[in-house]
């Protein structure tokens, strides 16, 4: 009896011992894997400047014509952002209408979202608002009529909107006041810029935001092609060839500088 106790008893154990044997320990969970980012954000900065001095609304600047001037106000509007990749492709910015307004210094720094990633060398953009947002009317956001830049529906939009003062002035005030609008013809103020970054590239990683630095020289506004006598050109505030001249002055206004990675 005892025998058969003994084997029973070593039966079981066995059976214990495989069963231990058997049993696992569950596996862990994998550990999720985060995709890595496709797109990301660049940031175009716009560093205002009359010739090698810092735009300040408080200091007096001279220009080309030796006229003395201060500037109380700048607002211009970029539109149409294309950046162009290493391999050529491109990206346009949806929706692309910005006001840089100088006197709230966040709208000096554009936010381009949703970039793909990659290596680009090169960008453009319009300044001014294109023909078909200025034949549709009054728009919101940054083309709000709020902001101060927008005439009548066939005038449409102030592309660039300088004001000031200056001793020199003809105007009974001694102001400046360029407001330059036009969207069509021969007389059109829009004006485009395209920047090549040379043998550096902005490169868009998802997780970081690169920024290209610009810089906006006032002084050609005043100059290149035609010199401006404040004395007699102190007032402009409707579409027409006076606007056209005014632009043309604005077309070699912005520089690129360098590229932040």
């Amino acid at each position: 009896m005892k025998i058969i106790i003994k084997f029973f008893a070593i039966a079981l154990l066995i059976s214990f011992v495989a069963c231990k044997k058997d049993a696992k320990d569950p596996e862990p969970e994998p550990t999720p894997v985060t995709p890595a980012p496709t797109t990301g954000t660049l940031k175009l900065e716009f560093e205002h400047m009359v010739d090698t001095l810092p735009l300040d609304f408080v200091q007096s600047y001279v220009n080309a014509n030796l006229d003395t001037f201060k500037i109380s106000t700048l607002k211009y509007y970029i539109s149409n952002v294309v950046l162009t990749k290493t391999d050529n492709s491109t990206f346009v910015e949806a929706n692309s209408y910005h006001l840089v307004d100088v006197a709230s210094p966040v709208s000096t720094i554009l936010n381009i979202a949703n970039v793909p990633v990659g290596s680009y060398k090169s960008l453009s953009f319009t300044l001014g608002v294109d023909s078909a947002r200025n034949n549709s009317g009054a728009q919101t956001g940054d083309l709000d009529p709020a902001k101060g830049m927008f005439w009548t529906w066939t005038s449409g939009y102030i592309m660039f909107k300088l004001e000031g003062s200056s001793p020199q002035s003809g105007s009974t005030g001694k102001g400046l006041t360029y407001h330059i609008g036009g969207f069509g013809g021969v007389n059109k103020t829009q004006r485009n810029f395209n920047f090549n970054f040379a043998s550096t590239t902005s490169n868009i990683t998802g997780s970081n935001s690169p920024m290209i630095h610009l810089s906006v020289d006032l002084n050609e506004f005043f100059k290149n092609p035609t010199t401006i006598n404040v004395a007699t050109q102190f007032f402009q505030m409707s579409t027409g060839v006076n606007a056209k001249t005014y632009a043309d002055n604005y077309a070699d206004m912005i520089s690129f500088e360098h590229v932040h990675n």
